[in-house]
Protein backbone atom coordinates (compact mmCIF):
# COMPACT_ATOMS: atom_id res chain seq x y z
CA UNK A 1 0.00 0.00 0.00
CA UNK A 2 2.74 2.50 0.82
CA UNK A 3 3.99 2.36 -2.77
CA UNK A 4 0.65 3.50 -4.18
CA UNK A 5 0.67 6.96 -2.61
CA UNK A 6 3.59 9.29 -1.96
CA UNK A 7 4.12 9.73 1.76
CA UNK A 8 5.00 13.40 2.04
CA UNK A 9 5.45 13.33 5.81
CA UNK A 10 8.47 11.08 5.22
CA UNK A 11 10.24 13.98 3.53
CA UNK A 12 11.76 16.89 5.40
CA UNK A 13 9.89 19.30 3.16
CA UNK A 14 6.55 17.55 3.56
CA UNK A 15 6.82 17.29 7.32
CA UNK A 16 8.11 20.84 7.77
CA UNK A 17 5.30 22.24 5.62
CA UNK A 18 2.72 20.69 7.94
CA UNK A 19 4.22 22.23 11.07
CA UNK A 20 3.09 25.85 10.51
CA UNK A 21 -0.36 24.66 9.42
CA UNK A 22 -0.82 22.65 12.61
CA UNK A 23 0.45 25.52 14.77
CA UNK A 24 -1.93 27.98 13.10
CA UNK A 25 -4.80 25.54 13.62
CA UNK A 26 -4.07 25.41 17.36
CA UNK A 27 -3.81 29.22 17.54
CA UNK A 28 -7.13 29.58 15.70
CA UNK A 29 -8.82 26.98 17.92
CA UNK A 30 -7.64 28.77 21.06
CA UNK A 31 -9.07 32.05 19.75
CA UNK A 32 -12.40 30.24 19.36
CA UNK A 33 -12.26 29.10 22.98
CA UNK A 34 -10.83 25.59 22.66
CA UNK A 35 -8.83 24.22 25.60
CA UNK A 36 -5.52 24.05 23.72
CA UNK A 37 -2.09 25.47 24.49
CA UNK A 38 -0.48 27.38 21.62
CA UNK A 39 2.83 27.84 23.48
CA UNK A 40 3.16 24.06 23.83
CA UNK A 41 2.39 23.58 20.14
CA UNK A 42 4.92 26.26 19.22
CA UNK A 43 7.70 24.43 21.06
CA UNK A 44 6.57 21.12 19.54
CA UNK A 45 6.88 22.81 16.14
CA UNK A 46 10.62 23.11 16.72
CA UNK A 47 10.90 19.34 16.30
CA UNK A 48 9.63 19.51 12.74
CA UNK A 49 11.36 22.75 11.79
CA UNK A 50 14.70 22.52 13.60
CA UNK A 51 15.46 19.08 15.04
CA UNK A 52 14.30 16.80 12.23
CA UNK A 53 15.77 18.86 9.34
CA UNK A 54 19.03 19.33 11.31
CA UNK A 55 19.38 15.58 11.80
CA UNK A 56 19.11 14.80 8.08
CA UNK A 57 21.38 17.64 6.95
CA UNK A 58 18.56 19.58 5.30
CA UNK A 59 19.81 22.96 6.52
CA UNK A 60 22.89 23.06 4.30
CA UNK A 61 21.56 25.78 1.99
CA UNK A 62 20.42 28.12 4.76
CA UNK A 63 22.91 27.50 7.56
CA UNK A 64 25.37 30.23 6.50
CA UNK A 65 22.84 33.06 6.61
CA UNK A 66 24.11 35.84 8.87
CA UNK A 67 21.83 36.47 11.87
CA UNK A 68 22.38 40.24 11.70
CA UNK A 69 21.33 40.33 8.05
CA UNK A 70 18.30 38.17 8.80
CA UNK A 71 17.24 40.62 11.53
CA UNK A 72 17.50 43.43 8.96
CA UNK A 73 15.24 41.35 6.69
CA UNK A 74 12.50 41.16 9.33
CA UNK A 75 13.48 38.06 11.28
CA UNK A 76 13.00 38.49 15.04
CA UNK A 77 16.09 39.02 17.14
CA UNK A 78 16.97 36.60 19.91
CA UNK A 79 18.13 38.02 23.24
CA UNK A 80 21.53 36.45 23.83
CA UNK A 81 22.08 35.87 27.52
CA UNK A 82 25.31 33.89 27.25
CA UNK A 83 27.57 32.98 24.34
CA UNK A 84 30.91 32.06 25.91
CA UNK A 85 32.57 31.10 22.64
CA UNK A 86 30.97 34.03 20.79
CA UNK A 87 30.20 31.61 17.98
CA UNK A 88 26.52 32.23 17.32
CA UNK A 89 26.74 34.31 14.14
CA UNK A 90 24.76 32.34 11.56
CA UNK A 91 21.42 30.62 11.27
CA UNK A 92 23.33 27.33 11.36
CA UNK A 93 24.95 28.26 14.68
CA UNK A 94 21.60 29.20 16.18
CA UNK A 95 19.86 26.07 14.90
CA UNK A 96 22.63 23.87 16.32
CA UNK A 97 22.05 25.39 19.76
CA UNK A 98 18.27 25.16 19.38
CA UNK A 99 18.50 21.56 18.21
CA UNK A 100 20.52 20.65 21.28
CA UNK A 101 18.28 22.61 23.64
CA UNK A 102 15.04 21.13 22.31
CA UNK A 103 16.43 17.59 22.04
CA UNK A 104 17.72 17.61 25.63
CA UNK A 105 14.82 19.56 27.21
CA UNK A 106 16.99 22.56 27.96
CA UNK A 107 14.29 25.19 27.88
CA UNK A 108 11.98 26.92 30.29
CA UNK A 109 8.96 29.19 30.15
CA UNK A 110 8.44 32.48 31.97
CA UNK A 111 4.81 31.57 32.74
CA UNK A 112 2.02 29.09 32.05
CA UNK A 113 0.08 31.65 30.03
CA UNK A 114 -1.38 30.27 26.81
CA UNK A 115 -0.92 33.48 24.80
CA UNK A 116 2.30 33.62 22.78
CA UNK A 117 2.89 37.30 23.52
CA UNK A 118 2.74 36.67 27.28
CA UNK A 119 5.49 34.04 27.50
CA UNK A 120 9.25 34.18 27.11
CA UNK A 121 11.06 30.96 26.35
CA UNK A 122 14.68 30.53 27.36
CA UNK A 123 16.89 27.94 25.67
CA UNK A 124 20.34 26.82 26.75
CA UNK A 125 23.09 24.57 25.42
CA UNK A 126 26.42 23.25 26.56
CA UNK A 127 28.84 20.35 26.28
CA UNK A 128 27.30 18.57 29.26
CA UNK A 129 24.32 18.73 31.60
CA UNK A 130 26.44 20.53 34.17
CA UNK A 131 28.01 23.13 31.88
CA UNK A 132 26.12 25.80 29.96
CA UNK A 133 27.96 27.95 27.42
CA UNK A 134 25.02 29.39 25.46
CA UNK A 135 21.67 30.81 26.54
CA UNK A 136 19.13 32.87 24.66
CA UNK A 137 15.50 33.81 25.06
CA UNK A 138 12.69 35.01 22.88
CA UNK A 139 9.06 35.97 23.39
CA UNK A 140 6.58 33.40 22.16
CA UNK A 141 5.11 35.64 19.47
CA UNK A 142 8.62 36.31 18.15
CA UNK A 143 9.41 32.59 18.21
CA UNK A 144 6.28 32.07 16.10
CA UNK A 145 7.56 34.69 13.66
CA UNK A 146 10.98 32.98 13.67
CA UNK A 147 9.34 29.63 12.92
CA UNK A 148 7.35 31.15 10.05
CA UNK A 149 10.50 32.73 8.56
CA UNK A 150 12.48 29.54 9.12
CA UNK A 151 9.81 27.39 7.45
CA UNK A 152 9.78 29.76 4.48
CA UNK A 153 13.59 29.66 4.19
CA UNK A 154 13.59 25.88 4.46
CA UNK A 155 10.91 25.61 1.78
CA UNK A 156 12.71 28.05 -0.54
CA UNK A 157 15.97 26.13 -0.11
CA UNK A 158 14.41 23.08 -1.75
CA UNK A 159 15.22 20.84 1.23
CA UNK A 160 13.59 17.51 0.60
Amino acid sequence: MSGEFPVECNTTKGFAERVPKNLQFIIDQRREGADVHEVTQLVMSLLGLIVFPYEVGALQKIKNKDLGKLTNQGWPQWENLQDERNDTKTLGDLTRHLRNAVSHRRLQFSSDDRALNEVEIEFWDGPSKNKTNWRAKIKGDNLKKFCDKFAEALHNSGAG
